[in-house]
């Protein structure tokens, strides 16, 4: 397989930047996966966005989004929005 690659011609300047489009892109959507993601999660469910960031480093982001959706929105975010209600119903 080695000497298979060894001896491919080099790629050309179309397929230089079509690789290095790829490389790009990658990295954005890897950016989005471990830190974007995480941080609009946490905050939508009124939880530690710098810990749920670790946590999706830690242990992957299929399961960092999984223990998110069990969770759910925490004591204080629902609090909040009870709160939130009751004193438009008020009004």
């Amino acid at each position: 397989m080695l000497s298979i690659m060894l001896t491919q011609a080099p790629l050309s300047t179309q397929e230089n930047i079509l690789v290095g489009s790829l490389c790009i892109l990658f990295i954005f959507f890897l950016f989005w996966l471990w830190i974007l993601l995480p941080v609009q999660m946490a905050k939508k469910r009124g939880r530690s966005r710098l810990g749920w960031v670790l946590l999706f480093w830690i242990i992957s982001p299929f399961w960092g989004i999984i223990a998110l959706w069990i969770l759910g929105d925490s004591k204080k975010k629902i609090k909040e929005e009870l709160i939130k209600e009751f004193s438009s119903k008020e009004q």
